[in-house]
């Protein structure tokens, strides 16, 4: 969504793949690159240009690209510069913003300074852009120490412009009084024009990070981050504390950090290094030199172990009994020795990541627990890394027992050694992301440098992928290199940090009641003076929120720099014939990519009895679950990590490009690989479709377990998505399976199951096999493949042999569930709320539209967009003060959605969707606001693809390229009079809306609301 991001540094919990840190090579081209070679010769150590010293140059010729490091000779602003053959330009402006307290002024800052600067006096410049660029990103975000402001784009004007806007926000920012009050934090009347409605907390942050205290797994990540590392404090900001924070309090910590000493900039790709320098030289000029040096931030010492135990959110989707979390961390080096760093995350990650790892097998294998904690794994970025080991949903009487055998599997496994096979499959799949082309590889090369570069890590170390990959080699030959590595920071003797969170099952209730403690002082301490104040302050905000601003400030693009055509890719279809009754479709895209294979099949499902649709998200999840009667899915995952870049099985809902009421079911199926591995990864793909033991009931239950655990967090995560679809739900038929299999419906699904005894799990086994009897066969299977003309031939053989090893048509019952569900009674005008324990709502509404070839679609895609930047934004986020808020539509679902996302004020929400198509038809729009929208349309439109996802629209949803152009065609003509009659036809005079509010049950809950509980969903 649009906005500040708040990001954070704790990794997912339960992950199963390896971590890939390094980046990736891409192969778009730019006619603005010059060769490597002449980039390498251009710039010398000690050349000066546009007030810059270069200091550094340096060929990394395993990523195809040139390293240059400067300094501004005025400043000592540091610059890194990606020289690469690649269309997709990067920069970034950083500062290190280490937060004094836990008021989150480091991100309410980063909010600010995007709300007006000298240059830009416009409100809210940095949304403004977002639909008058081409950019494929554009975002700005606070990590714990410092915060950063990218943007990707490929077009160079685009480039520029947006660089601009950047540099004034971030060193010249207006900082008005009244945006902090907006961003941040203020006391404001609910109505802001009566004075008699009772003063309450606003903020778009205060609201953000309540929204983000009510998802368990963050909270437990920054309560153990608080607690490991008392001086470095919540940059986000704890809501408790947000409201200590000053006005002067934010400007003074801008004049402090955001300044070009302070200051690391990135730029990547192939636009020329002189013009990024002669803009920041220009930017930069009015500083002086200002010593900026921070010194980096330690852990807690520990003379001995330490226990820190915190309370935290009761999960009422799990079971009562194992609500407890706790882990284990060790302190293992300087995070500025790389090569040791690299090594140890190799080490820990053989002992934490996958099936076959012995951590996993001991904890969540045995059932002491569901998933790991979000703060298990190895932490490089700050100055210590941190090894953590922790698990979550374990009973009170295990913590202790759970301590303990963690200690005992890290004793057991270094005494025992590493399995050398687990670290080639490691080093295999190294190898393959290096291969693997992405589009947004500049971005990942940022994500991947930043932390490191903020913490005093040379950068150019990171990069010398190769010289480290090699020394590693060379030391494996000394047989116990990494145990003795690891036992370095285990010994007997060093001092363990203990984190705990006990389960409160009134830890809401304890929240809220701090929130109106808090609010109550503040207005006690009010003087009528100050209540006056407060009163003026809300009517000024509230008449510039509702200003018409002159944007004529603001550099911008134009829909005449939308290319009319699409770019065409070519594809070709084979058959490959096969013993039963019809041959497979073939889908070929035949491009350079890096000798890596990309394959992909589909087989429908249409004819899944309804009452199995529940069971295939579980069913897709245990084929890469439960391994075989002949070998555990832990030595299944070393043979995929060996052999392949991973493979995956899932589901797709498909909605008909001619008709949203026509609908498919597939079971997806797709695996990478090196060429020469091809045949070794389709006999994996058969072995884990043919042969699971859906018998195993022992890790059936561990799945269905970690299914479950964290569910509510998900729903804290993305709870405008769950909404969405709840909304939905009623309106098509595949918009209602979509709820069923990845909506609120299969989490209460999922949760049930796991309520269930273990005398029930043959039952549910029965259902998976049931679902296998029609899934797992080539008829009507399809094909898609992506590789290089070298390996065709050879992929049509392996391919071959694929197909023919899968039995064909296993079941018929003549029955079409698309048929049964399509028809299915629908109120188009439903009302679902689903109380969760949240300090904020996320809300949705949903109308139906047209198929994707329909030319009203586009106008609708048109009004959606312009409703969210020039109405929505406002009224939802600005004044309403939700972290985010607006309107979508889906082109191929034909649904038109409002969302809001962290909302204090769903039900000032739900009034501005119900008035959104009046506004829309009566508004008075303009030819720039069309523009705009479609500008920021063709954003992801036209953003870069990487080679491996070319062609799939064409085969997952079947838009063809011509399709593809008349949608675009359609697009660019839509027309200011079309925006208003797709309005009133759709919005206005429709049948009814749906809507639905996942939160605390408001009082506008009433009769005509159907109030759902999270459980109580009935499976088997």
């Amino acid at each position: 969504m649009s906005g500040s991001l708040l990001l954070r540094s704790y990794r997912a919990s339960g992950s199963r793949s390896v971590a890939r840190r390094n980046p990736r090579i891409t192969g778009n081209k730019s006619r603005h690159f010059a060769s490597l070679l002449d980039v390498e010769n251009k710039y010398q150590t000690g050349t000066r240009l546009h007030g810059y010293t270069v200091e550094r140059v340096q060929h990394v010729p395993e990523f195809d690209l040139v390293a240059v490091k400067l300094r501004h000779d005025l400043t000592g602003a540091e610059h890194l510069h990606i020289a690469r053959d690649d269309k997709n330009n990067v920069f970034s402006m950083g500062f290190k913003t280490y937060p004094p307290d836990a008021t989150g002024v480091p991100h309410i800052l980063e909010h600010t300074t995007l709300c007006g600067s000298q240059r830009y006096q416009v409100r809210d410049p940095f949304f403004k852009m977002l639909n008058r660029s081409l950019a494929n990103f554009m975002n700005a975000m606070t990590a714990s120490d410092y915060t950063f402001y990218p943007f990707a784009t490929t077009n160079q004007v685009d480039f520029s412009n947006l660089r601009s806007v950047y540099l004034d926000a971030t060193l010249n920012p207006l900082l008005r009084e009244l945006d902090f009050k907006q961003e941040g934090w203020r006391l404001e009347h609910s109505d802001p024009r009566d004075r008699k409605s009772p003063l309450i907390f606003k903020g778009v942050v205060y609201n953000e990070m309540k929204g983000q205290m009510s998802d368990a797994s963050y909270l437990y990540y920054i309560k153990f981050q608080e607690a490991i590392y008392p001086s470095l404090h919540n940059s986000g900001g704890d809501p408790s504390k947000i409201t200590d924070l000053t006005y002067d309090g934010l400007k003074n910590f801008h004049a402090e950090h955001y300044h070009p000493s302070n200051a690391k900039v990135f730029t990547y790709g192939s636009f020329p290094l002189e013009d990024h320098l002669e803009d920041l030289n220009t930017s930069f000029s009015r500083f002086v030199s200002r010593d900026c040096e921070y010194a980096l931030k330690y852990p807690v010492e520990l003379k001995g172990s330490k226990r820190v135990s915190e309370i935290g959110p009761f999960d009422p989707m799990l079971d009562p009994e194992r609500q407890y979390k706790t882990s284990l961390t060790w302190y293992m080096g300087n995070s500025l020795d790389l090569y040791e760093s690299f090594c140890l995350r190799i080490a820990t990650t053989l002992l934490t990541d996958g099936y076959a790892s012995p951590l996993y097998q001991a904890l969540i294998d045995s059932h002491l627990g569901t998933e790991f904690t979000p703060n298990t794994g190895f932490d490089t970025g700050a100055a210590v890394n941190l090894f953590s080991v922790g698990l979550q949903g374990i009973s009170k009487e295990n913590v202790a027992i759970v301590e303990d055998k963690i200690i005992e599997v890290l004793k057991t496994t270094l005494a025992d050694g590493f399995d050398r096979n687990r670290v080639n499959a490691i080093l295999h799949q190294m190898e393959i992301s290096r291969k693997h082309k992405e589009a947004n590889f500049g971005m990942t090369l940022l994500y991947s440098l930043t932390s490191g570069w903020f913490n005093k890590q040379d950068p150019f170390e990171i990069l010398e992928w190769d010289s480290v990959l090699n020394r590693f080699r060379n030391d494996l030959n000394n047989p116990r290199f990494l145990e003795s590595l690891v036992e370095k920071y285990l010994t007997e003797e060093q001092p363990i940090f203990y984190f705990t969170m006990n389960p409160n099952d009134s830890y809401s209730d304890v929240i809220a009641q701090e929130e109106q403690t808090r609010l109550t002082k503040k207005i006690s301490s009010l003087t009528d003076e100050s209540r006056s104040a407060i009163y003026d302050l809300g009517l000024q905000l509230l008449e510039k929120q509702e200003q018409r601003e002159d944007l004529s400030s603001l550099p911008t693009l134009h829909v005449s720099d939308i290319p009319q055509r699409i770019d065409a890719v070519a594809l070709q279809h084979t058959n490959v014939q096969t013993q039963s009754e019809s041959d497979i479709a073939v889908q070929w895209r035949v491009a350079p990519t890096n000798g890596l294979t990309y394959f992909r099949a589909v087989v429908p499902l249409s004819h899944l009895p309804e009452d199995l649709h529940a069971y295939l998200p579980l069913f897709t999840d245990a084929l890469t679950s439960l391994g075989t009667v002949l070998q555990t899915m832990a030595e299944i995952e070393d043979e995929i990590k060996s052999k392949t870049g991973g493979i995956d099985v899932g589901f797709q809902v498909h909605t008909s490009p001619h008709d949203i009421d026509d609908w498919g079911l597939n079971v997806t199926i797709s695996g990478y690989c090196l060429d020469s591995n091809v045949p070794a990864m389709l006999q994996l793909l058969n072995t884990l479709l043919t042969e699971t033991n859906f018998d195993n009931t022992d890790k059936l239950r561990s799945l269905i377990r970690g299914l479950a655990s964290g569910s509510v967090n998900s729903i804290a995560e993305r709870g405008h998505a769950y909404a969405r679809n709840v909304a939905s739900s009623v309106l098509t038929a595949s918009a209602r399976l979509s709820e069923a299999l990845s909506g609120i419906q299969q989490v209460k699904f999922i949760a049930d199951l796991d309520s269930y005894d273990d005398a029930s799990l043959p039952l549910i086994s029965e259902k998976l096999k049931e679902i296998a009897a029609y899934a797992i066969t080539n008829h009507r299977m399809r094909i898609a493949v992506t590789c290089g003309s070298d390996s065709v031939s050879k992929n049509e053989a392996a391919i071959k042999t694929f197909v023919n090893s899968l039995p064909p048509k296993r079941i018929s019952t003549g029955i079409d569930s698309r048929v049964s569900l399509s028809q299915m009674s629908r109120d188009s005008a439903s009302k679902i709320c689903y109380p969760m324990p949240f300090q904020v709502s996320y809300t949705g509404a949903a109308l139906k539209g047209v198929p994707y070839v329909h030319p009203e679609g586009a106008s609708l895609q048109v009004l959606a967009n312009m409703l969210t930047h020039k109405h929505l934004h406002g009224e939802i986020r600005e004044k309403g003060g939700a972290y985010g808020g607006g309107a979508s539509y889906g082109g191929l679902t034909g649904i038109f959605n409002f969302y809001s996302y962290r909302d204090p004020s769903p039900e000032n929400t739900f009034k501005v969707i119900d008035s959104a198509g009046s506004f829309a038809v009566s508004n008075s729009w303009t030819e720039r606001d069309l523009e705009e929208a479609k500008l920021s349309i063709f954003q992801s439109i036209d953003a870069p693809r990487s080679i491996n996802s070319e062609g799939l629209g064409n085969f997952f949803d079947g838009i063809d390229d011509s399709m593809r152009q008349s949608r675009r065609s359609a697009l660019l003509g839509v027309t200011v009079d079309d925006v208003k009659s797709a309005a009133s036809k759709y919005l206005v005079s429709s049948s009814g809306c749906s809507y639905a509010l996942l939160g605390e049950k408001k009082a506008f809950v009433g009769e005509d609301w159907t109030v759902t509980e999270i459980g109580g969903a009935t499976a088997i």
